[in-house]
């Protein structure tokens, strides 16, 4: 039941999102070719999941980029609802259209293990704001992106965004600079999930327990958007996917086959690290057609693109232009 990979474009894998499109044995699934990570090395990366009873879904990744908000990707949220106790919980679609009560969502922040998660990093949602532009159901059409608001403040390290709390390099997802990903989702398209007991003794189940990171190159948007249209021909997807055009300005593609993001990684962070501070997200995960498939890159929202709405929705500040 953990979600989230609108990395399919056959979207019956999961309870909600996509970071990849997982297709039907149109092509031999590779392994997604990350290392573990350390949350050090991530400052604010989190977990976004589903409490149901005693038992905890990891569904999406996200990044706490103030102590009051976090960020991920609109379709892992798209069905959340506040509930009358003021507190997030996600809904699941039926074959109908019907909304059914999942269980309470919550963020888990700063683990490099999900099994290993400590008190005080572990907070319930009291807001969950989607852009207003995206389609439910539909984060191939842009503007997949949604912000969470924290019960309570987060006093730990927080994740620096592109355009707001900090600037990438300038060709930082628009050319060849390669980026990196990071999240606990699949390790390949077939790859099991995990199940496990948390310190407290509740059910844990996640696609990958580890947290995970891996160095992805930037496809050119015109690269991009070929290969896209090819697969989509390749795979008979045309009446479903053929007006799907990425946007330079709002979208980063990044990979090139072997190490990808996957189902679970929705909502995570694409970074730019020059390794002389901490990462700068320059995309969320949103989706792709299979993972880690040759020429099938992974298709991020661009975080400074929404850097006016974020700052609105968040009262963060934007960085000033540079020079």
């Amino acid at each position: 039941m953990y979600g989230s990979a609108y990395r399919t474009v056959f979207r019956t894998l999961s309870v909600l999102a996509c970071a990849c499109v997982v297709m039907a044995a149109s092509a031999s699934a590779q392994i997604i070719a990350g290392r573990d990570a350390s949350a050090d090395d991530w400052p604010g990366i989190a977990s976004l999941q589903t409490a149901l009873g005693h038992s905890l879904f990891h569904e999406c990744g996200a990044t706490v980029i103030s102590p009051d908000w976090a960020l991920t990707a609109a379709h892992c949220v798209e069905n959340a609802r506040i509930d009358p106790a003021g507190r997030a919980v996600q809904y699941v679609a039926e074959d109908d259209g019907a909304l059914v009560r999942f269980g309470t969502l919550r963020i888990a922040i700063g683990a490099a293990d999900l099994r290993r998660m400590v008190s005080g990093t572990v907070f319930p949602l009291s807001r969950v704001v989607v852009h207003p532009a995206y389609v439910p159901g539909a984060p191939e059409a842009g503007n997949d992106i949604a912000l969470l608001r924290l019960e309570a403040p987060w006093d730990g390290p927080l994740t620096r965004v592109d355009g707001l709390t900090a600037l990438a390099s300038d060709d930082a997802g628009r050319s060849g600079t390669p980026l990196l990903v990071a999240g606990y989702g699949r390790t390949g398209e077939d790859a099991p999930g995990e199940e496990a007991f948390s310190r407290t003794g509740r059910q844990l189940s996640a696609p990958k327990m580890r947290l995970q990171e891996g160095v992805v190159p930037v496809v050119d948007t015109v690269s991009c958007q070929q290969q896209i249209d090819s697969l989509v021909e390749t795979y008979g997807l045309s009446a479903a996917y053929g007006s799907v055009r990425i946007s330079p300005d709002a979208q980063v593609c990044a990979g090139a086959g072997t190490t990808d993001s996957c189902q679970g990684d929705s909502g995570g962070p694409l970074a730019y690290r020059d390794f002389d501070g901490p990462p700068v997200q320059v995309g969320v995960v949103s989706w792709g057609l299979g993972c880690g498939r040759p020429e099938s890159p992974g298709i991020y929202t661009r975080v400074s693109a929404y850097a006016g709405w974020i700052s609105g929705v968040t009262g963060l500040d934007m960085a000033p232009p540079q020079p």
